[in-house]
């Protein structure tokens, strides 16, 4: 199983967006089997996956519970073979000051991953990240066998790179395993800014992979709470998704 933490400390670099429409593609167009892991306090994934009767247990409560048995933590979605670890707003008082302590099992989720890919249970697992190095950030990249950087090719992401990688690299004194999937341009539009933002990420020595264009639809897509394939499946970010799980199964960069 692929377990990728998609993880940026900048907000608004089409992180969820991402996820969902990754999830989608692959289990509709690739007949994958897909879990889907809310770590982002502000809960937009659970919100455009789950069902308006949601309840089970949420990444908060498995990071907090003593035994990881004593709770239905995944349920069904919206989309076939798509399943979900929902998210909560307890997520924000998850800090990592609290990780030190017994209040907060950062290992537990790596532990679940790890019991699903011993069942054979999912293909991928695509954890949505927050905006900040949070518990539940420690425990995606615990978790997690490679890192996805969705950014926005602007002057703030690329300045924030430097402390995004620092991060990666600390948790693989933790977690060996962990490698960089690469970069993925989001909400990319054709103007000389952009390109050579893109020659700039180069220079990080970081795989840039099959950039996503901007387009309108995104938004209309989060109003009706249905993927790119269903909403607007012509679309550019659509078609670009689709490139870009395309290569992901293929497993590298080099098509981007």
């Amino acid at each position: 199983m692929r377990t990728i933490a998609l993880m940026n400390l900048k907000g608004g670099v089409a992180k969820t967006t991402t996820t969902v429409n990754v999830a989608a593609i692959l289990a509709r167009d690739h007949e994958k089997r897909v879990l889907v892991v809310d770590a982002d306090s502000q809960c937009n994934a659970t919100e455009f996956l789950a069902d308006d009767d949601l309840q089970s247990g949420t990444l908060a409560d498995l990071l907090r519970d003593e035994d990881i048995r004593i709770k239905r933590y995944v349920v069904p979605t919206k989309l076939d073979n798509v399943d979900l670890l929902p998210g909560s707003e307890e997520l924000m008082d998850l800090d990592l000051t609290k990780v030190e302590t017994s209040d907060v099992r950062v290992s537990h989720l790596q532990e679940l991953v790890s019991g699903f890919e011993r069942l054979g249970q999912y293909d991928f697992c695509l954890i949505d990240c927050p905006p900040a190095f949070s518990a539940a950030s420690a425990a995606a990249l615990l978790a997690a066998n490679e890192v996805l950087i969705p950014i926005k090719l602007d002057a703030f992401s690329l300045r924030g790179m430097t402390n995004l990688l620092c991060q990666i690299d600390n948790m693989r004194a933790i977690n060996p395993a962990l490698r960089l999937l690469g970069c993925l341009p989001t909400m990319w539009y054709p103007c000389a800014r952009t390109i050579q933002a893109e020659r700039t990420l180069l220079l990080y020595d970081l795989p840039v992979l099959h950039h996503i264009r901007r387009t309108d639809k995104v938004d209309d897509m989060t109003y009706a709470q249905r993927p790119l394939i269903e909403s607007s499946p012509r679309s550019a970010a659509a078609v670009d998704y689709r490139a870009f799980v395309r290569q992901l199964l293929r497993g590298g960069a080099s098509d981007g």
